[in-house]
């Protein structure tokens, strides 16, 4: 009888011991929801201890029942006071409540008994900082977090590392956080999260730029002189070395998902040292306004213009806007289509030519130099004017041969109110730019124009005016065929800084004499740039 009133009062206990393990195996296998059924059932009898409150207060905050594990792990630690694991927990079912200061109380007990380098301690207090906005502690305690021990805290650790690198704008620490959570947790909500914070962060992030450069040429025909044309009295050779520097800063003004716009501020100037009245100075500002049509296409839009300075007398102004399409072909390059429209004004003029008798190699009458009767020559030389201009560019990588290949064809349409300078131009050009080893780079390219003018010169042809003789002209419409060939080669000397070499040369047939014309450049040059 003894004997069996004991079997009949074990089989309690041992339901209870298999419903205790139950529990504990559904917790674990993260079966949270049955695993709370069963420590309830548990709990009604009185058989939980400490240590199965706190499983139950973990896995309640697992399946956002926060309320619940706070009661489990109250309870808990009056069981079993100053329980570490039980602080903690309620440490975070606290802050996911919003009882921020009631988490912070309890993280530091929990760090008392589990030791400061804790990695959940670190988290929940790394997201405690965040939440009071000390942005930067928060970042380096959420990294301390992951360098614990990662397979506990992270994703989260990385991607609200990241929220507070970018918050205290370091944003290379920020994508480097977030690119984390990217590549290492790939199809998670947390990547998910973390790919759409690295847009909004790349938004937020306004590009700005510097860039300055200084050179020394040689040109061989610096004033572009033609054929059997004279120079100037007060130019003894046509070749000269100069001095160039040039700058330019430019920057974002706004960005949003579809659109973005920015400005640059840019200055160039020459010095020369024997034809000092070519030293130049010209400065530029423009604008862009651009529309995203979609990831790989952007519409854009821009005004720009410049002025310059020759010898230190105003000299020439500009104006113009632009429609440009970009488009990213990917493995296939990009694509550029364009159409401008130019404004020039010109604050230098041509004299005008003092008329003859009317023949052709009759004498002036004692003046030195004549031409046609009634041809204003300064009129007809003048040079403002409109212009329009359309076309295509498109280059592409060939990553075997470690090089990017380039074409384009430009048309343009340019009224002068002379009649000297008003054509039509057909331009196609090609280049290459090509990686070799020890960091060179060497960039080729060529351009060939055909430009037929709408009227004949008013040049003189041969140009060199005879004393006393009325020049005369030639009938032929003017028709020049412009050949552009150059190479440079440049190195990374240090950071943000290029050494380069440069070669052109240029060769402009003109049935008019006075503008056919060839020169060579050759010219070194040391660039620096900055940019985010």
């Amino acid at each position: 009888m003894l004997a069996g009133r004991s079997a009949l009062g074990s089989e309690p206990a041992a339901d209870q011991h298999v419903l205790r393990a139950q529990a504990e195996r559904l917790a674990a296998e993260g079966r949270c929801a049955a695993a709370l059924d069963a420590i309830s059932e548990l709990r009604a009898t009185g058989t939980v201890d400490a240590g199965l409150l706190v499983v139950g207060g973990t896995c309640a905050s697992q399946v956002r029942r926060y309320d619940e594990a706070a009661a489990l792990l109250r309870e808990a630690l009056a069981r079993e006071p100053g329980l570490g694991e039980a602080h903690l927990r309620l440490a975070i079912a606290l802050y996911h409540q919003g009882d921020l200061a009631g988490a912070r109380a309890e993280l530091a007990t929990a760090a008392a008994a589990l030791g400061e380098e804790h990695a959940e301690v670190l988290l929940y207090r790394g997201l405690l900082l965040l939440e009071a906005q000390h942005d930067a502690a928060a970042a380096e305690t959420l990294e301390a977090a992951r360098a614990r021990d990662p397979r506990t805290v992270e994703p989260v650790a990385s991607y609200y590392a990241g929220l507070a690198w970018s918050r205290a704008r370091e944003r290379e620490r920020a994508e480097a956080a977030l690119a984390r959570v990217v590549e290492e947790w790939p199809g998670t909500s947390w990547a998910a999260e973390a790919g759409r914070l690295r847009s909004a962060l790349a938004l937020a992030r306004l590009r700005r730029w510097v860039r300055l450069r200084v050179g020394v040429e040689y040109d061989d025909n610096a004033v572009l002189q033609g054929a059997g044309a004279p120079l100037p009295e007060d130019i003894s050779n046509a070749g000269d070395w100069r001095g160039l520097w040039s700058g330019e800063a430019g920057a974002e003004l706004f960005r949003t998902p579809h659109w973005s716009a920015g400005a640059l501020l840019g200055y160039s100037g020459t010095a020369y040292v024997d034809i000092t009245s070519f030293d130049s100075h010209y400065p530029v500002l423009a604008l862009w306004l651009d529309r995203r049509l979609d990831e790989a296409t952007t519409l854009r839009g821009s005004v720009d213009g410049g002025y310059a300075w020759v010898d230190e007398d105003s000299f020439f102004a500009t104006g113009r806007t632009s429609l440009t399409l970009l488009r990213s072909w990917e493995a296939r390059g990009a694509s550029e289509l364009y159409a401008r429209f130019r404004v020039d004004e010109y604050f230098v003029h041509s004299d005008d030519v003092p008329g003859g008798p009317g023949t052709p190699g009759a004498s002036c009458g004692g003046i030195p130099i004549c031409g046609p009767p009634g041809l204003d020559e300064r009129h007809e030389r003048e040079r403002d004017g409109s212009s329009w201009v359309a076309g295509a560019r498109h280059s592409i990588g060939v990553p075997l041969l470690r090089s990017t290949f380039r074409l384009g064809y430009e048309f343009e349409r340019f009224d002068a109110r002379g009649s000297e300078y008003s054509f039509r131009a057909h331009s196609l050009a090609a280049g290459v730019q090509v990686a070799l080893p020890w960091q060179l780079d060497l960039d080729a390219s060529g351009v060939v124009t055909w430009r037929p003018f709408d009227h004949p010169s008013t040049f003189p042809d041969p140009p060199a005016p005879i004393y006393d003789v009325e020049y005369g002209l030639g009938d032929d419409d003017r028709d020049e065929r412009y050949t552009g060939v150059g190479l440079a080669l440049a190195r990374p000397i240090g950071r943000g800084l290029v050494a380069s070499a440069g070669w052109r040369w240029e060769r402009n047939h003109s049935n008019v004499e006075v503008f056919d014309y060839r020169r060579q450049v050759f010219g070194a040059y040391l660039t620096w740039a900055w940019g985010n």
